[in-house]
């Protein structure tokens, strides 16, 4: 019996850093994906991918309702031929642009929050409107931690059609190394903009130079801030114990995490009301074994428990993730329970399998309701 299928919808199929989309739509196992973009990036290999059309009057069609937010005109097309049964939306915005064409078509859509989407999205002009229209007719919603969900539940979104299904993670991808003692080499990824906490980072390298330990900062990722960054290490006199390593692949990530002794995550609320869910990075670090020292920010503490599978700190608090820092040093048992028990963690709340099962589980339902007459 051949699969039922799953339209999977993304504006830029994908960036570099939405490795989380990959892994959910290569581990289908009872849905057959197919990928509709309007601009094929990366991570497109192997997959069933269409592509809006950039030439010509069609082109110019369905480039002026994508910039009106309006369903592009291909869709229509794709859909025909595929047969898809359920529409995932990916990011609040791509997703009120399916909202005609899942209609029109009579498919339940399911829209996925990643994070800026749930803060800065309904804050920008119109967008408030668009929000009530997105929670009255898509058919259910993706969070991806509990603080989500309830940032949802305050925009209007109907609690009993948000579900929470975190970002999975492929384990065997990922081996395992059992941390006993730590070091002074630490290291720090993700693009280079405020809600991420580099400045934090940075002082707290600072306080530890000014007290003597020898700990070396690397940075991975590229961004609006790189510029003032650098300027900070040089203000703050640590250009020597922090290297800026630009945009780096997420298998070159993943190898460096076996060659640091930790992993700063110190996340903030941004001024402009942007926030994370759970930062991937996280994820994968415990996953490996690596300590993380965290900030008590969004869905970081659902995974990260103080003492337990991780250290937390609260936020723009450079003199607190230095103290985490020295404690991880002096103290191995720690260090040791710490490794253990953030990959028994990842692997509870974050296996790629349970996630896609999950996921696979809400699309039959949303099915399931469509046919019984309460397509919205």
């Amino acid at each position: 019996m051949p699969k039922l299928k799953v339209l999977h919808f993304k504006t830029f199929y994908l960036n570099l850093s939405e490795t989380f989309i990959n892994r959910l739509v290569r581990n289908h196992k009872d849905f057959e994906p197919v990928i509709a973009t309007a601009f094929k990036k990366k991570y497109c290999e192997g997959l069933n991918v269409y592509e809006m059309p950039s030439d010509g009057i069609s082109g110019l069609i369905n480039l002026g309702q994508l910039r009106f937010n309006q369903s592009p005109a291909f869709l229509n097309s794709v859909i025909e031929k595929e047969n898809p049964s359920v529409i995932h939306g990916h990011f609040a915005l791509d997703s009120y642009r399916l909202l005609r064409v899942a209609r029109k078509h009579r498919i339940p859509l399911i829209v996925n929050f990643y994070g800026y989407d749930v803060i800065r999205l309904p804050k920008e002009f119109g967008w408030k409107t668009r929000y009530k229209t997105l929670s009255a007719r898509a058919d259910h919603f993706i969070a991806g931690s509990l603080d989500m969900k309830l940032n949802l539940i305050r925009l209007g979104f109907p609690e009993e059609r948000i579900e929470i299904i975190k970002l999975g993670l492929d384990m065997s991808n990922i081996h395992f190394k059992h941390r006993t003692r730590t070091g002074p080499r630490l290291m720090m990824v993700g693009r280079m903009v405020e809600k991420k906490g580099f400045e934090y980072a940075l002082k707290a390298v600072s306080i530890l130079t000014k007290r003597e330990y020898p700990v070396h900062l690397n940075l991975f990722g590229d961004g609006p801030l790189a510029p003032s960054l650098k300027k900070l290490c040089r203000d703050l006199d640590i250009t020597r114990a922090v290297t800026f390593n630009g945009q780096t692949g997420n298998k070159q990530i993943v190898d460096q995490l076996y060659h640091h002794d930790m992993l700063l995550s110190p996340s903030i609320q941004a001024k402009d009301g942007d926030r994370e869910g759970i930062p991937q990075t996280i994820v994968e670090g415990m996953a490996s074994g690596i300590p993380v020292i965290g900030s008590t920010h969004a869905g970081i503490p659902e995974l990260l428990i103080d003492e337990q599978t991780g250290l937390l700190t609260g936020e723009r608090d450079p003199e607190a993730i230095a103290r985490s820092v020295v404690k991880l040093m002096d103290h191995p048992k720690l260090v040791s329970h710490i490794s253990l028990a953030g990959r028994d963690k990842v692997e509870l709340d974050h296996s790629i399998h349970k996630l896609v099962h999950a996921t696979e589980n809400l699309y039959t339902k949303v099915i399931g309701n469509a046919k019984a007459g309460k397509f919205r």
